[in-house]
């Protein structure tokens, strides 16, 4: 029996230091990947941000939208020499992010079944009690506006700490452009991905099959006009490919 991915060429648009894992799981499935990061993570060391660091005992809650918030918040915390007070939790929005914060010594009190900021947002306000401190919301320079929106919505207090820049990776639109016709699927794994790739393809490739990692990331491809579109569930970088391999198996028995 052949590996699932039948040789289809998989173009993986996700930060270099995420992207070489996911290229060795389309290998091993018997895909053909293709690797032009689109975006680039640069953590943010501004002194303005050690002030909120210094009263995190005001908070009830840390909320950690993706693994590069959690990146650079405790990065932040070990460069000050501070240690999150045992009063805090942490909510984090999936798996792979509980898995990164398990590296800093971590566990998280809040990991909603759906592994996007929508369900993140209307899944936590069943944990938070009145009697709770306001929140503390870790976040991105180009995170969407969903979950502060929500927050604002129920009336919870919350204030937002910006601990990392994601950056269009200028330097790969050359190599994107070589490679857009001769690729069968595009992987999404963050709105931003989305963004950058439309900003840094000289076209969209109408042959191509487009996966998004999550219901935020389908909507940031529709609203940029792409087409063919398929959303994983749950919302993981292996679930994506298992859809992939769907897709790839139906569209070989289709050409026998």
């Amino acid at each position: 029996m052949g590996k699932p991915l039948h040789g289809e060429r998989i173009l993986i648009t996700r930060e270099v230091t995420k992207a070489d894992g996911m290229a060795e799981k389309v290998t091993k499935l018997g895909g053909n990947p293709v690797v032009v990061p689109m975006i680039e993570i640069k953590y943010n060391q501004n002194p303005a941000n050690h002030t909120i660091l210094h009263r995190l005992a005001d908070f009830s809650w840390v909320l950690l939208t993706s693994a590069n918030g959690v990146h650079g918040f405790f990065q932040l915390l070990r460069q000050q020499n501070i240690v999150l007070p045992q009063t805090v939790k942490i909510g984090v929005v999936g798996k792979r992010t509980e898995d990164v914060l398990k590296t800093y010594g971590y566990n998280a009190s809040f990991v909603p079944e759906t592994f996007d900021a929508l369900a993140m947002a209307e899944v936590f306000m069943s944990h938070y009690k009145k009697k709770d401190k306001p929140v503390l919301l870790i976040r991105g320079n180009l995170s969407r506006k969903t979950l502060p929106e929500k927050l604002y919505e129920a009336q919870i207090p919350f204030e937002t700490l910006e601990v990392y820049e994601t950056m269009y990776a200028r330097e790969s639109k050359q190599a994107l452009n070589r490679v857009l016709s001769s690729v069968d699927y595009v992987t999404f794994t963050s709105p931003s991905t989305v963004e950058a790739f439309a900003a840094l393809a000289a076209y969209i490739p109408e042959k191509a099959t487009y996966i998004c990692i999550g219901q935020t990331t389908e909507e940031k491809a529709e609203e940029e006009g792409i087409p063919n579109l398929h959303t994983s569930s749950p919302y993981t970088a292996d679930a994506m490919l298992c859809l992939i391999g769907k897709l790839a198996n139906e569209r070989k028995m289709n050409d026998e």
